[in-house]
């Protein structure tokens, strides 16, 4: 279950963030600067994100059922994690709604008018309310429960996301040695020394 739901989850999620902050902060008038124009930038955003965010759902939904059915990984399971469960999965899945509800059922919404620049004038420490009044309920909902998850998210499990695992990089592979001595004739490498 590790196998697939970990890589879905976190591959999706990076899709998503990626999106996001594409949408969120770099302004309209730029992708048109470039050449993309508001039709070909909607369709990538809502196809790229509807795919993203159905792998992240399928991701967290195979972690969470993990996480209920595997002994060591449930004993070890606080309520701070059921409550960041219950918090993420409420803010992906309100999302995949909105972008759902508003592009796919409905007949489009271009969030890059209104919440990406109330979201950018929240840097500016001069936030503009209007701006998100005109949002729909769906979109309006998935903000507000994105915030209340980055409000919690320094006291959860989540914040392992802002930890670099550099040192993953570079560090040598897991090798299984064979107690045989006389096995391999070459100096090894630095990290794949014989132990004991």
């Amino acid at each position: 279950m590790l196998r697939i739901g970990s890589p879905l989850f976190h591959f999706g999620i990076l899709v998503v963030l990626l999106g996001h902050i594409g949408g969120l902060l770099i302004p309209k008038s730029w992708t048109e600067a470039i050449g993309v124009s508001e039709h070909m930038y909607h369709v990538g955003a809502v196809v790229l994100g509807t795919i993203a965010g159905v792998a992240t759902l399928g991701g967290i939904a195979i972690l969470i059922y993990r996480r209920r059915t595997v002994g060591p990984v449930f004993s070890a399971t606080t309520r701070n994690d059921k409550a960041m469960y219950v918090s993420l999965t409420a803010t992906i899945v309100l999302g995949l709604a909105a972008t759902v509800a508003a592009n796919i059922a409905g007949g489009g919404y271009d969030y890059r008018e209104t919440i990406s620049p109330w979201f950018r004038s929240l840097f500016s420490l001069q936030p503009d309310p209007a701006l998100m009044t005109g949002a729909p309920v769906l979109f309006q909902l998935h903000v507000l429960s994105a915030l209340l998850l980055f409000a919690a998210w320094p006291f959860t499990r989540l914040v392992h996301m802002l930890t670099a695992p550099l040192g993953y990089l570079t560090r040598p592979y897991i090798v299984y040695r064979s107690r045989d001595t006389a096995l391999g004739t070459r100096t090894p490498r630095r990290g794949w020394e014989r132990t004991g």
